[in-house]
């Protein structure tokens, strides 16, 4: 499966009053570099949904394990990778580190979707495009 490593510098903002990142901000991260590595790997999500009506991405579970702290002004790396496919979800496996140091291992399930005519305010989910697997399934490393 195709990786993406995303850097992050701690911010002062990111921290809470013990000067270690407020854990929140992991999951923010996760979110972020995964729409990185679609945009890394030539995938417009706007423009997806402005051409066909598809919602990519919506996430439907999240988690994560903490191994160790993090504090302003640390530079860390978002590993990130599809790890999972089925016809309409793809989880994604994410592990934040600070050099060799494994800091957060966690993963996210995302789907695509469209709005469900029979309910406008709700979602339908749909089979993911082909086009979007083809992306993921080559080892090169994005940064």
């Amino acid at each position: 499966m195709r990786r993406f490593v995303w850097p992050v510098t701690v911010g002062f903002g990111d921290c809470d009053p013990a000067n270690i990142v407020y854990y929140p901000n992991f999951f923010r991260w996760f979110d972020q570099a995964t729409h990185q590595m679609w945009r890394s790997a030539g995938y417009d999500i706007a423009q997806l949904r402005q051409q066909t009506g598809l919602i990519a991405g919506p996430l439907v579970d999240v988690g994560a394990t903490f191994r160790a702290t993090a504090t302003h002004g640390d530079l860390i790396e978002v590993h990130s990778q599809v790890e999972e496919w089925t016809a309409r979800t793809l989880r994604i496996a994410h592990q934040i580190r600070r050099g060799d140091t494994v800091l957060v291992d966690g993963f996210e399930v995302r789907i695509f979707a469209r709005p469900d005519p029979d309910h406008p305010a709700r979602i339908k989910t749909v089979p993911i495009p082909e086009n979007f697997r083809a992306l993921f399934s080559s080892e090169p490393v994005a940064d």
